[in-house]
């Protein structure tokens, strides 16, 4: 692969990158500050397993605070959809759309053809833990979308 490296890994600076949000404002990673990130990519709004892992994260939300961190979801979905997803199932962080793919391209987490959908590709399910200063501290990415993450260990890499 000709972008290898590029790809991020534990270690490395995330890649900076600036998406809207579910109310079509725009929202960069850099201008989150003091505050480990993490970056929940997931592959489609409302699908089962999505929503199962975003409300996760939605009824952990104070234990992640308490940690000092801030879940944000990634999706190539619109932000009509995202806004929907959210307000349907309380989530109480932001959902960013990468609506033309970028930065799930920037992430190396592109799945092709999701669902045997010929050119559909959507992003992985993936998590990057980052710290206060974009150092990625933990990966985790999925070729099976059914997959959920493992929950303890994204806790466990928070201390």
């Amino acid at each position: 692969m000709p972008n290898s490296e590029k790809i991020p890994n534990v270690g490395d600076t995330a890649p900076d990158f600036e998406l809207v949000n579910e109310e079509m404002k725009s929202m960069k990673l850099s201008d989150i500050k003091d505050k480990k990130v993490i970056l929940a990519f997931f592959p489609a709004a409302e699908s089962p397993v999505c929503t199962a892992e975003m409300c996760n994260f939605r009824d952990q939300l104070s234990d992640l605070n308490n940690k000092n961190a801030q879940v944000i979801g990634i999706s190539i979905d619109g932000p009509f959809a995202n806004k929907f997803f959210k307000e349907n199932r309380h989530l109480n962080f932001p959902l960013l759309s990468d609506y033309n793919r970028e930065v799930i391209k920037k992430y190396n987490v592109v799945m092709k053809d999701l669902a045997s959908l010929k050119d559909y590709n959507a992003a992985k399910r993936a998590i990057f833990i980052l710290d206060k200063d974009r150092k990625i501290q933990y990966k985790w990415v999925s070729d099976n979308p059914l997959i959920e993450p493992n929950y303890k260990e994204i806790m466990d890499n928070l201390k």
